[in-house]
């Protein structure tokens, strides 16, 4: 995909930001819920789940802070060249798939969560 428009690339880039860093607070609370939670008694099944939920969210920041890496490396690329460049053709199809899977693995672990949350209730 050859990219045209580089304005619309920077624009998408600057909502994948807002929405990364939107994620990265979300992250912050749920582990914040999550110790919460977890202070109290629980069963050993349950403390398995927590600790999985502990590992997925540190996951998640990491993601989070790779994709944004990522993102200013794009807009560098983008900044330094004037016409296209398959370095920030391929760079951008990959932020595009790395953008979808965040997005669909985050929402599976926020729904997931709340589930355990509500099985505790």
């Amino acid at each position: 995909m050859p990219i045209d428009n580089f304005d619309d690339i920077h624009r998408l880039h600057q909502a994948w930001k807002k929405d990364l860093l939107l994620s990265e607070k979300e992250i912050k609370s749920l582990t914040e819920e999550l110790t919460e939670l977890s202070s109290k008694a629980m069963q050993q099944e349950q403390l398995i789940k927590v600790e999985h939920f502990q590992n997925a969210l540190i996951r998640q920041k990491e993601v989070v802070n790779d994709q944004l890496a990522l993102i200013v490396k794009a807009d560098k690329i983008m900044s330094e060249s004037e016409g296209s460049s398959s370095t920030l053709t391929s760079l951008h199809s990959k932020l595009q798939e790395d953008m979808d899977t965040f997005d669909r693995l985050f929402i599976e672990l926020r729904e997931e969560f709340r589930s355990f949350k509500q099985q505790l209730s």
